[in-house]
């Protein structure tokens, strides 16, 4: 179903072979707004003509060139309200952006388009640029702590353009973090319209983060010697692409020891959706999504358990701090295995048993065949096929092909990319959510990965890892993975460091929930359809139908208005309360159960109480009244 929306994407055709491009894996933009639960319409660039009418918001990716009588209409469609967040490429229409492409600085053979190469994005840099607020999302809400600086926000490629009329809202420093005269962001208004202009390739920086490049040697070791990953051993970390210095801070309290504490993937992902949620609230296209959790929980926590060594009085010691902790976790089994009670133990205690596929010990190699016989072993052992798995090591060799071994075997969710050195510790693929790789074709392959970005507190890293990671987690609505093995649980201070991470998180509102409950949960929330968004001036409504049932979901309407709202869900008036999210405000309600799994959400302006809430200053780039085209 192709959902009404307000919010449409376009995402330009692929240049011909050979030719430069601005952007890569452009159809994954379907990837980050479908983890987000947006509600949006996805329009071919030659139906755009006739669609200007349908909608209110256009986010297009990529630098396709539209005609002249498509920018005339986009014109006139700008002067009237609409808004237009333009990533990676001007598409002919450079005018309405106040920019034009920066040209080649020599005329090549095979040249033709600037691009930015690789290089940072930061704030408020340079002649005529005006600070950008909290593009890189210092929080105004009291639940999370602000960062002490800034974050450099580390890109891969992206359109070179220079400014004409437009309004710089960051630029963009090489990557050796050094200015440039080039802009990463600029706004402009049109009428009583908006566009907005990212230069940087969201979408190929965000894959090229999350899932690294092919691993087919050692990479280079971190100069503090905190991480010797060239090591002799193929791993995940050895294709990273993030840098030791610039994308790496200090722990604090511990001195001499920097990780990788901020998730620069999740930030783009972040700084896409404050853009469109900007747009949309200085336009007044109030967006429905559906909450990444239920409940309106803010994160969530998780463990896993590899258990090497298999020792079973250490697997004991390890269920018994679970049990007096509250928590049920991940137990990735590595081949013997435990004996058949105490597998049957584990299941017991509500923990999900999942696969260790080891490439490491001695006659175990790193091949299909190996996986299928490990897999095969491990099924007669459980006595069900394994939901998720984590490879012992991290071990890794190849690009995504591992993905598809998993995939043709039903393995729904892997834990393989992370941290296998201590100073690779934090988000070295840049990211605490779970996502759908692609294929170097763009092809999106159907296994989740969730990385481990530390292993045992207190034996790998210090326990004052825990609350950056935490904060970065919450920051980012993301998931706080931490691995305990059982061989460690009965070492000083390790129980403890679990337990405390454990009431951390719940302090914070996480639910600490199993990787098949994460899989679940994540596939029936991309099985929703969008359909029947209205809005007149009292009322929004949207019909949501689920493709399987979801247990008290959280759907969600941006607050354009700082109207005092009810809603109704099927007739049924709910509570409807606000909740920040990613620095914006949003009218939540969950629904009850319904009949076919269909929801429709009536959110009405209350006309009795609750005055108008003054709209506070845009998160993304603060007072906006004095731009200028």
């Amino acid at each position: 179903m192709n959902p009404s929306s307000p919010l449409a994407v376009v995402v330009a055709p692929a240049p011909p072979a050979n030719a430069a491009r601005t952007v890569s894996y452009p159809e994954y933009v379907h990837e980050i707004l479908a983890h987000a639960g947006v509600c949006y319409t996805k329009i071919e660039r030659a139906d755009l003509p006739d669609r200007l009418g349908d909608i209110r918001l256009l986010l297009t990716i990529g630098d396709a060139l539209f005609s002249a009588d498509l920018i005339a209409a986009l014109r006139t469609w700008l002067e009237n309200g609409g808004a237009w967040l333009a990533v990676g490429g001007l598409c002919g229409a450079g005018a309405l952006f106040g920019a034009e492409p920066q040209p080649p600085s020599y005329s090549s053979w095979g040249g033709g388009i600037s691009t930015l190469g690789e290089g940072y994005m930061e704030e408020g840099a340079g002649p005529g640029a005006r600070g950008a607020g909290d593009l890189f999302l210092r929080p105004s809400s009291s639940v999370l702590r602000p960062r002490p600086e800034p974050s450099r926000l580390h890109f891969f490629n992206g359109a070179a353009v220079r400014v004409t009329t437009g309004d710089v809202r960051a630029m963009v420093k090489d990557t050796h973090n050094q200015p440039t005269s080039r802009p990463g962001m600029i706004e402009a208004r049109v009428g009583n319209g908006r566009c907005l202009f990212i230069a940087p390739d969201i979408t190929g920086t965000i894959v090229r983060i999350q899932q690294g490049i092919a691993v087919t040697r050692d990479g280079i070791s971190a100069p503090d010697g905190t991480a010797p990953i060239t090591d002799g051993v193929l791993k995940s970390g050895d294709g990273a692409v993030l840098d030791w210095i610039l994308d790496r801070q200090p722990v604090p309290g511990v001195p001499g020891l920097s990780a990788f504490l901020e998730p620069v993937a999740d930030r783009w992902r972040e700084l896409l959706l404050q853009s469109l949620f900007y747009l949309a609230v200085e336009q007044n296209a109030p967006l429905p999504l559906l909450w990444l959790y239920p409940r309106d929980l803010p994160a969530l926590g998780h463990f896993s358990h590899d258990t090497d060594g298999n020792d079973p009085a250490l697997a004991h010691a390890l269920l018994k701090t679970l049990d007096e902790a509250g928590v049920r976790s991940t137990w990735c089994v590595i081949l013997p295995g435990y004996g058949a009670e105490l597998i049957q133990a584990i299941r017991d205690g509500g923990h999900e048993l999942a696969m260790h596929f080891d490439a490491m010990t001695p006659g175990c190699l790193w091949s299909e065949e190996e996986l299928e016989k490990q897999w095969r072993q491990l099924y007669s052992l459980l006595g069900d096929s394994p939901v998720s798995n984590k490879n012992h090591y991290l071990r890794w060799e190849g690009d995504t092909e591992y993905f598809d071994w998993l995939a043709r075997r039903g393995v729904k969710l892997d834990q393989s990319k992370g941290a296998s050195k201590t100073g690779e510790a934090g988000f070295n693929f840049g990211t605490s959510h779970p996502y759908f790789p692609a294929d170097p074709s763009g092809r999106m392959i159907d296994v989740l990965e969730l990385a481990t970005p530390t292993q045992d507190l207190e034996i790998f890293a210090p326990p004052a890892l825990l609350e950056p990671l935490l904060e970065s987690v919450v920051r980012s609505h993301g998931i706080l993975h931490l691995l305990f093995h059982p061989a460690h649980i009965g070492k000083p201070g390790v129980a403890e460091a679990l337990r405390f991470a454990v009431n951390t998180g719940r302090e914070r509102g996480l639910e600490w929930w199993t990787a098949r409950e994460i899989s679940a949960w994540e596939r029936a929330r991309r099985a929703v359809r969008w359909s029947e968004w209205k809005q007149d001036s009292a009322t929004i409504s949207v019909t949501l139908e689920a493709g399987e049932p979801l247990t008290e979901p959280s759907i969600l309407l941006l607050d354009t208005d700082g109207e005092s709202r009810t809603a109704l869900v099927n007739g049924v008036e709910r509570e409807c309360h606000r909740v920040e999210r990613w620095g914006f405000t949003f009218w939540s309600v969950s629904p009850e159960p319904a009949l076919n799994n269909r929801f429709t959400i009536e959110w009405r302006r209350r006309t009795k109480d609750g005055p108008r809430v003054p709209r506070a200053p845009s998160p993304l780039f603060g007072d906006t009244s004095s731009v200028q085209a």
